[in-house]
């Protein structure tokens, strides 16, 4: 096996391993999930007054506690696998930014749900979910990147009822909780965007060709003589690649008329024996 072959087979099963561990923070979250709520059931313990009160300051509590908090296995389990996927391509498809819309995501579906939310205790991490979704969706549509489009795409596909929970159906569903996380992920993707965006634009804004990758021209003529140019430029505007630039030529070494006169040596030398042989072909 050549060495780039052993190089390309590397850096795929590095990919492959990062892909796999890019799911662990999400089954670790699950498990405590599963956990707090096994200790509930063991305990008959009522844990739905930590759960999200909207417009009441006790009721911020909720934003760090409702989303451990569910109400029965069934609501427990519907949030457990997209909690796992969801947040396994988002820590896959962003390595810095990851965590951040995780964070994010969590935080802000809890405080939307807090401002628009019924007078009740809003329990569970379908917040977060929808979040998570809303941010994988909503990044496909802003930087229309083809393979943030099949994530886009993936999560339309795997949650085609995404939307329905968007509306009132049920008393006991907290519609509001959805439709929080929804806009916490369209909060999360535009805050991506807009950071990617300006790094982009600090990275155009000074570009620079290093001495390593001077180029070095050679002016020849009839003459067998060799000027040696050295071709330095930089680009100082972000819309540099747009707009032609000019740059000038220096010699390396300043010319002057004798050193030019002295290019013609040869050549005077022949010309004054021509001019010789002439005159001595006429006598």
């Amino acid at each position: 096996m050549s060495t780039t072959q052993t190089g390309l087979l590397y850096g795929t099963e590095q990919e492959s391993s990062r892909f796999a561990f890019s799911f662990l923070p999400g089954l670790l979250f699950v498990l405590l999930l599963w956990l707090i709520h096994l200790l509930a059931y063991l305990t008959h313990a009522d844990l739905a007054f930590l759960g999200v009160f909207p417009r009441n300051i006790l009721g911020l509590v909720g934003v760090v506690l409702s989303p451990l908090i569910h109400a029965d296995l069934k609501h427990l389990f519907s949030n457990s696998f997209p909690l796992i996927l969801l947040s396994g391509f988002i820590l896959f498809i962003l390595r810095r930014q990851g965590l951040q819309v995780l964070v994010m995501a969590y935080v802000l579906s809890g405080l939307f749900t807090w401002f628009i939310g019924r007078q009740a205790h809003h329990i569970g991490a379908s917040g977060v979910v929808y979040a998570m979704a809303g941010f994988l969706l909503f990044r496909g549509i802003i930087t229309r990147d083809r393979s943030a489009m099949a994530v886009a795409f993936a999560v339309l596909f795997l949650y085609s009822g995404l939307f329905y929970g968007l509306f009132p159906k049920e008393e006991r569903v907290s519609w509001e909780g959805h439709l929080a996380g929804m806009v916490a992920g369209l909060v999360a993707a535009v805050w991506v965007g807009q950071n990617q965006l300006r790094k982009k634009r600090a990275a155009t804004k000074n570009v620079t060709v290093q001495a390593g990758v001077t180029q070095r021209h050679v002016s020849s003529t009839f003459i067998p003589y060799y000027l040696h140019y050295t071709l330095q430029y930089t680009l100082d505007s972000p819309d540099a690649a747009k707009t032609p630039f000019v740059y000038t030529l220096t010699p390396d070494q300043p010319l002057d008329k004798k050193q030019t006169m002295l290019q013609y040596t040869s050549s005077l030398k022949k010309q004054n024996l021509m001019q010789q042989h002439d005159r001595d072909t006429k006598r």
